[in-house]
């Protein structure tokens, strides 16, 4: 299957879907504001006529460029282009200041691309058994797996907790509108024929993470600036493969902690960034304690290693079990359920071949993404200058084309203005958006199950503890609950001790 897969990217389409994306998620990523949800959610429109393999492959490269494009606004600007970049900017731009700016992107690269490669080799060793071990799972044991992303969502993904309870409770509600799973009688349609499928997927990503974004700028005044910020001199650096090795231990951990916790539903890029980051500054205690936060290499290594292996973390689940792991995996999973490839167990049965072209792509993509990141160093100066607010009318046109085009129904340009307009008020009012987008998408898969369950057993809860599985994945959940209660008492006994200190 490896050997059909590799003759299946034999397409010079490939190539060139790897390489645009690539460029264009480098170019996103770098602009602060924007980011890979964004622009993958405006993309897929176009890949509606092309073949599986490249236009997946299109969307992967604009993730795997994004994240990594991130990084060069927050080591020349100091200002992140995606959330995770943040532990980047710390070491990052103080190498800036000390003129060593081209010597910390090139070390992001390389950290970036190490930490791809490595997620990318345990995508490919665990997706398909993970699979194989969910083909067993009946109703029961589905519901329960399903309630655990759930439960970590809400617990883990940071933030509010109840704040993430009600916005997956939001996206449940909003999944199960359409025909009823069991019965097949419409509901909450309000008589209205194109809702009988429920709100399409694809005009509500664009609406919540393009069209918000649209309206939070259009409503947010611009604040007066003095000037535009100085981008530091790119002075001409090299980075050793010597120097890169003194930092393997620094980066494996770093693509570890990336690949394990992006498996994780909900908790996204940013959490591993800065756990790896604390890592290797606790690892470089005995060996330089202050250069942390003065310009350290392994400062930008760790992040970047980090946040570059949760790509292929986040796919484990989405495609194995259908699962996203985060916003930007649950909009792939609607490009692939939008080229007929419907992630879950059965993906790797019926379509074994292209997931693994796919899987192939995404690792040879480290090829082109270390030329033209190299390339676009230079141009991202130029690039990062440009205000957001001056893309949005094109964005906000890509947006409208890209709803109609999804069914050519104006309901789907309503559905994604109506999408934009409730993004909108939701991060107005500090609410997050990936857990509803989240709930939205298993909602439905989610009621389904349960019903399911309860109908082979005559109404009966004791089916969920009569399976070692569904047994297995409760007592799961009781301990997270467990686990995120004693966390939070600490931290507020922390919190509460230190104000009385400076009280």
């Amino acid at each position: 299957m490896l050997l059909d897969a590799f003759l299946a990217l034999l397409d010079i389409w490939v190539l060139v879907a790897a390489v645009f994306g690539i460029v264009v998620g480098i170019v996103i990523g770098a602009i602060p504001g924007l980011g890979p949800t964004m622009a993958i959610a405006l993309l897929i429109p176009v890949t509606f006529s092309m073949a599986p393999i490249p236009a997946i492959t299109l969307l992967l490269g604009v993730y795997q460029g994004a994240i990594f494009g991130g990084s060069i606004s927050a080591i020349l600007l100091n200002v992140p282009g995606t959330p995770s970049s943040a532990a980047t900017a710390i070491d990052g731009y103080a190498m800036a200041r000390k003129g060593q700016g081209g010597k910390a992107l090139r070390i992001a690269l390389y950290a970036s691309v190490f930490g791809n490669i490595f997620s990318c080799l345990a995508l490919m060793m665990l997706a398909q058994p993970l699979a194989s071990m969910a083909l067993s799972f009946g109703p029961a044991e589905m519901t329960t797996l399903l309630l655990f992303a759930l439960a970590v969502i809400i617990l883990f993904g940071g933030g509010a907790k109840l704040d993430a309870a009600i916005m997956v409770l939001i996206g449940i509600c909003a999944g199960i509108i359409g025909l009823d799973p069991i019965a097949g009688t419409p509901r909450f349609t309000f008589n209205n024929f194109a809702l009988e499928n429920g709100f399409q997927l694809i005009p509500v990503l664009v609406g919540l993470f393009a069209m918000s974004e649209v309206f939070l700028q259009l409503f947010n005044r611009p604040k007066a600036s003095a000037g535009a910020q100085e981008v530091p001199e790119l002075l001409p650096t090299k980075v050793g493969l010597a120097e890169m090795w003194r930092m393997r231990t620094t980066m494996f951990l770093s693509s570890v902690i990336g690949t394990f916790i992006g498996i994780l539903p909900g908790i996204g890029s940013t959490v591993p960034a800065f756990m790896s980051y604390s890592l290797a500054r606790s690892r470089s205690r005995s060996r330089d304690p202050s250069s942390f936060g003065k310009g350290a290499a392994e400062g930008v290594a760790a992040p970047e290693a980090a946040n570059n292996a949760v790509t292929g973390g986040a796919l484990i689940p989405t495609l194995a079990l259908g699962i996203p792991g985060d916003a930007v995996t649950a909009v792939i999973l609607g490009a692939f359920m939008l080229q007929g490839l419907a992630p879950g167990p059965f993906l790797f049965r019926d379509y074994g071949v292209e997931v693994y072209a796919i899987f192939e792509a995404l690792l040879l993509s480290s090829i082109p993404c270390i030329i033209f990141g190299l390339l676009l160093f230079r141009v991202a100066v130029h690039v990062i200058r440009i205000p957001p607010r001056h893309l949005f009318p094109a964005i906000t046109i890509l947006a409208l084309l890209g709803a109609f085009s999804v069914n050519n129904s104006m309901v789907d340009v309503w559905v994604m203005l109506g999408a934009g307009i409730v993004g909108f008020l939701l991060r107005r009012s500090g609410f997050p958006l990936p857990p509803l987008l989240i709930g939205l998408i298993l909602g439905k898969s989610l009621e389904q199950s349960l019903r399911q369950a309860l109908l082979t057993s005559g109404g009966s809860l004791e089916i969920f503890v009569a399976s070692p599985i569904a047994a297995g994945f409760l007592v799961t959940i009781a301990l997270c609950v467990i686990a995120a209660a004693v966390f939070h008492l600490r931290t507020r006994n922390k919190s509460e001790k230190s104000a009385t200190g400076n009280v």
